[in-house]
Parts: C-alpha cells; sequence; structure tokens
C-alpha cells in the first residue's frame, strides 16, 4: 500500500473502500476461525489430560501384570514366549476441521497367517507352561500400546491446531494492524484531497462569477 501510488479521484476513493470493506470481511472470517480454532484445541488438550492420566494408570497395571508374570516364569520363559497370533494394527484416518487434518487412531485386530509344514497343517506354537498371569501381562500392555497410539493422535491433532492458530493469528493481525490502518489513511488522504479541491473549485466558481458581474455593471448604467 505504501508502495502504491494513488489518484486522488473518486474512483480510487471507491476502489479503496471496496479493498476496505473485503479486508474487514476477511478479518471477521479469520477471527472467527481463530476463536473456533482456539475453542477447539482446548477441548483437546482438556480430553489429552484425562488421556495421559487414564495411560499412566494402565501403564501401573501393565508393569503389575510383568512383574507378577516374571514371578511365575522368571525372564528366560518370557524371552522365548510365543507371540501373540492376533497382532494388533491401526487405522489412521484424519477428518479436516477448518482444513485442518486431526488424526484418529482405530484399532483392528486381524488373524496372524500361521505357517504350515509339509502336510498342510499348522505347527503348534502354543507355550509349554501357560498361565493366567502372563495372558493378563499380554493383555495389559496390548491395551496400553492402544492407548499411546490414542494418545499420539491426541498430540498431534494439538500440535496442528495450534499450528494453524498461530498461522491464522498473524494473518488477522496483519489485516487488523497493518492492511485497515493504511487503507483508513489512504482513504482518509483522499478524502482531504478532494475535499481541499471542492473547496478550491467552489472558490474559482466565486471569483469568477463577481468578475463578471463587474464587467456586467458598466454596460448596464451605460
Amino acid at each position: 500500500m505504501a508502495d502504491r501510488e494513488l489518484a486522488t479521484t473518486r474512483i480510487a476513493l471507491l476502489e479503496l473502500g471496496e479493498e476496505r470493506r473485503t479486508a474487514r470481511d476477511g478479518y471477521a472470517l479469520l477471527d472467527e476461525k481463530r476463536m473456533l480454532l482456539a475453542a477447539r484445541a482446548l477441548a483437546l488438550a482438556e480430553t489429552l489430560g484425562v488421556r495421559r492420566r487414564e495411560w499412566d494408570a494402565a501403564y501401573d497395571v501393565a508393569v503389575a501384570a510383568l512383574r507378577a508374570a516374571l514371578d511365575r516364569h522368571g525372564v528366560h520363559a518370557l524371552e522365548t514366549w510365543p507371540a501373540a497370533e492376533r497382532p494388533l494394527e491401526f487405522e489412521v484416518r484424519e477428518p479436516r476441521m477448518l482444513g485442518v487434518p486431526l488424526p484418529q487412531i482405530i484399532a483392528m485386530e486381524r488373524v496372524m497367517p500361521v505357517e504350515r509344514d509339509a502336510n498342510g497343517s499348522a505347527p503348534p506354537f502354543r507355550p509349554a507352561d501357560p498361565s493366567p498371569e502372563v495372558a493378563a501381562c499380554a493383555q495389559a500392555w496390548r491395551a496400553l500400546v492402544e492407548r499411546a497410539a490414542a494418545l499420539a493422535a491426541l498430540e498431534t491433532s494439538l500440535w496442528r491446531l495450534a499450528d494453524e492458530y498461530r498461522r491464522t493469528e498473524r494473518r488477522t493481525a496483519a489485516i487488523e494492524h497493518v492492511l485497515l490502518p493504511e487503507l483508513e489513511h489512504a482513504i482518509g488522504a483522499i478524502e482531504q484531497a478532494l475535499e481541499s479541491g471542492d473547496q478550491e473549485e467552489a472558490v474559482r466558481v466565486r471569483n469568477a462569477a463577481r468578475a463578471r458581474r463587474g464587467t456586467d455593471e458598466p454596460r448596464a448604467g451605460g
């Protein structure tokens, strides 16, 4: 705006007035977007706090279950324990909120393909000494992994909302503190110049009228 040469005409004044209306509309939209982003971020932050406390509690349960399994079987037995036949998988979906993708984690289970021997029968993968302690340990850590994935999605969503809020804040501030003041200054300068021009024109018209009256009066007296 400062580098643009402005003509002191009524057309330029109308164009600047339209630009000011557009800037005000843009500011209103960005300000509303900023408020919506802040509200959603605060809600997610509160949810994240609750989920973190739940994860801490689930972690304590998982650690206690691991201690119980270690007490029952020892480290070496647990190290050679066969893997679960139903591995945990996750599907990530990213619905958008004001253009910001917010990841959501959906836990899925599927049956692992089991290798078969030459006769077509599946080899056994069952532990020699199954116990409720190991089953509880596996279930507890599986639940902990699910919670960790959900926490990661929440934190990612919160960071993305924060980044978008900062960008929106910068754009809103640029309109409020830079663009609109420059437009107001330019409009005021053109209005003042046009008003001065109108006053000068009025003075010229009055002087011209007086001059005509002064030249016409002697003729009328003759």
